[in-house]
């Protein structure tokens, strides 16, 4: 799917802050929250399997690690998940850590885990207040990594008077593989598992503070691809409707088309199932619940997943639906792109080398022409890489020694993220949804990857975006970020949450105008320099950014 599979099996399109970082600092005052029915303390709450318990916090308080759905084991293997079971209503389940990750391999951003009892989500909540809008965060990772674990920090996001959710969903094989012999909604189980964390919102979120008729969904990368999953499912009336109001999608608008059951069956599912020596099974489905964790991880390999549609809660996929008038216009979208989004993949194969000592950048003509290759393959249209090479590569300084890194990034940020990103925006608001496009074109953002020795410069690459809403300033400054993007910071935490208490990302005190889309074709762009409605610009200067005439009738082999 990317230029070189390792990149993709390590951390795939978006996991995105890595590392282990806190949620939050803990305070020794009294707790100030809601009032309680009953003399229970603010940080027990009440669910509907039971009480669980969490843990004072500067902005209010977290509850980590609560179990949405019963662990996707035996017969639950490859199946749609069920909710959890009640525990011990005398005793409340201790809320304070967060839950394993679901299966992935060994990553630079975290640690393998092969523990399918996964499903968990957490809550964070400020010290006071009722009805509050509601964020549910799901994560990227190209939907085989990722968690919604310590890799977010909320804190400041719930200063705003928000309730944010961040959840864990099976990724990989176990969460999408489309195969024969699996019940209905194979090949996007992993979304059915958040629209079941999105029910236990509907069910529970008003004992921490929120507004359950007030909910907005937001994720990144594989995760704003799952937002996209949401809003065709509500668009369709296949379950994931009246679960939410308001959508964020943050760098997901890449690959539309996503895969059909039936193809992701022949192309991607069998060749796990061979691989697992299930495919002459009388019981195929019997065969893959026996194998082990490790033997599915082995199996999936280089293996690339997007939701599969056909059956189930995606009867279509996002391009039939944006081009079919197929989404809800009564939800309210954001949306947007990063400038620099193909640098990240780019950087994560020359981390590889820089990790094992042996930095290899692509540096020749060769290497540069041979990922160009590898990069479009999956293309259906049959394109001609080799001239897309040479017209991409005359864009770039020819003694600059970075130039072939940065000719490729170049062509996956057009080619994936951005011409894509353009066409949405445009899609949802000719179909009368409120489409509120922004561009994120701080090439200033820390870097996620420290002092890492990396030849170019990242700039505003895949992922930096996020640190912005979900991580500490304290965490951004340890980073590199300076006054600007401190600042930069705190406008766009106004955007988001205003978006989600209102359904319109202007800011409150009036500096900021964010015009819908539909009122003159411009969006928002995201820099340090420029802030306000002056920040306006037409979608024409994003279009041309990434070339976008050029891809709408891109070089193509002869036929």
């Amino acid at each position: 799917m990317l230029a070189r599979k390792s990149s993709l099996l390590r951390v795939g399109l978006s996991l995105v802050l890595g590392g282990t970082l806190l949620t939050g600092c803990g305070s020794d005052s009294d707790p100030t929250n809601t009032p309680q029915e009953d003399d229970t303390p603010a940080t027990v709450r009440q669910t509907q399997q039971g009480q669980v318990a969490g843990s004072q916090q500067e902005y209010g308080f977290a509850f980590k690690g609560i179990p949405y759905a019963a662990p996707p084991v035996g017969e639950l293997r490859f199946s749609p998940p069920q909710p959890a079971a009640p525990w011990d209503e005398d005793e409340p389940l201790q809320a304070t850590a967060f839950g394993n990750g679901c299966p992935q391999v060994a990553s630079s951003f975290g640690a393998a885990s092969n523990n399918e009892d996964c499903l968990f989500l957490n809550v964070y909540t400020p010290a006071s207040g009722e009805n509050l809008p509601v964020m549910v965060w799901i994560h990227g990772g190209a939907f085989i990594a990722g968690s919604g674990g310590d890799s977010y920090q909320p804190g400041r996001l719930v200063d705003q008077g928000i309730v944010v959710v961040t959840l864990n969903y099976r990724l990989g094989v176990l969460g999408f593989l489309p195969a024969e012999g699996l019940p209905e909604g194979n090949g996007h189980f992993g979304i059915m598992d958040q629209r079941l964390a999105l029910e236990w919102v509907q069910n529970n979120i008003e004992h921490f503070g929120g507004d359950p008729n007030n909910v907005t969904i937001f994720g990144e990368s594989a995760g704003g691809a799952s937002v996209l999953s949401h809003l065709v499912s509500a668009g369709a009336g296949t379950g994931s409707d009246g679960l939410f109001h308001k959508a964020i999608v943050q760098s997901g608008a890449y690959q539309p088309t996503w895969i059909s059951r039936d193809m992701g069956a022949a192309i991607i599912g069998q060749p796990v199932v061979e691989a697992l020596e299930c495919d002459t099974a009388e019981d195929m489905a019997a065969c893959l619940r026996a194998a082990s964790v490790d033997d599915i991880l082995t199996a999936q390999g280089d293996s690339w997943f997007v939701p599969a549609w056909g059956e189930g809660m995606l009867p279509h996929s996002a391009h039939t639906a944006l081009t079919n008038d197929g989404f809800p216009d009564d939800i309210p979208v954001m949306t947007g792109s990063n400038l620099h989004e193909g640098r990240l993949f780019v950087a994560l194969d020359e981390i590889d080398g820089i990790l094992a000592q042996s930095p290899d950048p692509v540096d020749s003509r060769e290497e540069y022409d041979s990922a160009v290759a590898a990069l479009l393959a999956s293309d259906p249209r049959g394109l001609d890489a080799q001239q897309i090479a040479d017209d991409y590569l005359a864009r770039q300084d020819p003694q600059a020694s970075t130039r072939f890194s940065l000719a490729l990034a170049a062509i996956q940020t057009s080619w994936r993220f951005g011409c894509n990103q353009v066409a949405q925006v445009t899609q949802l608001s000719d179909q009368g949804v409120s489409t509120y496009g922004y561009w994120f074109t701080d090439d200033e953002a820390p870097s996620l990857f420290g002092n890492l020795p990396i030849s170019f410069d990242l700039g505003a690459a895949h992922a930096f975006e996020i640190q912005y809403i979900l991580n500490s300033a304290d965490t951004m400054a340890g980073r590199g970020a300076g006054d600007g993007q401190i600042a930069l910071s705190e406008q766009m935490l106004e955007y988001w949450s205003q978006f989600a208490k209102y359904g319109n990302p202007s800011s409150s005190d009036g500096t900021a105008n964010w015009a819908a889309f539909a009122d003159g074709g411009q969006i928002m762009e995201l820099n340090p320099a420029t802030f306000g409605s002056d920040a306006m610009v037409d979608m024409a200067e994003m279009s041309d950014g990434y070339h976008c005439d050029y891809w709408t009738s891109p070089p193509l082999l002869p036929q």
